[in-house]
């Protein structure tokens, strides 16, 4: 689904990627894990071209989207509506539950009237959110729990029909309760999406990804299947980060 090639990138004089290479396959979870400031969200805002919007950002390598390079002539609108970010703070717009999750749409074109209500309708199915807001779509958004916002914020990327969901810490200001309850739904999204999420929480990386690559200091150090890299590390600085010698 998702591929990059030789990856590098810098801000300005600081080379944050060095030589990334690494594969997405659809419909799995891809965690990236690694300490701070290793490039992890950097890689990540790579797959959707979500760097761009940093001065002196530069870029070289492929990053490929179904085989086709993304940092080649590509149309960025329909790239961020096909790979939909989800940030480490929920996010929602200063509007009602249904014109938050209703936003995307609306942008793209994509539904007007009936066909729009079932489109946020079966957004907010998808991440099990229906039932604790059917009655209350006209309430402002920011009524919501922390961890409603959240879903919130991943419903209004489902409202655009997209293929890629990319998670930015999506759980970090969410108690260990509502940890569980995004995690669950990732689980269940992953047959329908493909979803890439960086985190901090190795924890978490081995409960709900199928592969995981380990970032230290803008190098991918280590890719593979998750249960491997957790148990079978081939690196060594994969082994020390893991049982916490550092990081």
């Amino acid at each position: 689904m998702l591929a990059s090639r030789d990856l590098q990138l810098w801000y300005g004089d600081f080379h944050a990627l060095k030589g990334v290479s690494m594969t997405i396959e659809p419909h799995s979870i891809t965690a990236i894990i690694g300490p701070s400031g290793c490039g992890k969200s950097t890689m990540l805002r790579c797959f959707n071209r979500m760097n761009d919007l940093v001065e002196g950002c530069r870029v070289e390598g492929e990053v490929l989207f179904e085989g086709r390079n993304i940092y080649g002539r590509y149309d960025l609108t329909e790239l961020r509506k096909r790979v939909g970010m989800v940030f480490q703070r929920p996010n929602p717009f200063p509007l009602s539950v249904f014109e938050n999750v209703a936003y995307g749409a609306r942008i793209h074109g994509l539904a007007g009237g009936e066909r729009l209500r079932e489109s946020v309708k079966k957004a907010l199915i998808a991440t099990q959110l229906w039932t604790d807001v059917a009655d209350r779509l006209s309430t402002p958004a920011l009524d919501l729990s922390a961890e409603q916002q959240q879903r919130l914020c991943i419903s209004r990327l489902l409202a655009v029909a997209p293929d890629v969901l990319l998670m930015d810490e999506p759980c970090s200001a969410l108690d260990p309760l509502a940890t569980q309850h995004i995690e669950e739904l990732m689980l269940e999204l992953k047959k329908d999406y493909t979803i890439v999420i960086v985190t901090h929480n190795m924890q978490q990386a081995a409960r709900v990804s199928d592969f995981t690559g380990f970032m230290l200091l803008g190098e991918l150090v280590e890719f593979g299947e998750t249960d491997t890299l957790f148990t079978a590390p081939r690196d060594r600085r994969t082994e020390d980060y893991i049982t916490g010698r550092y990081g």
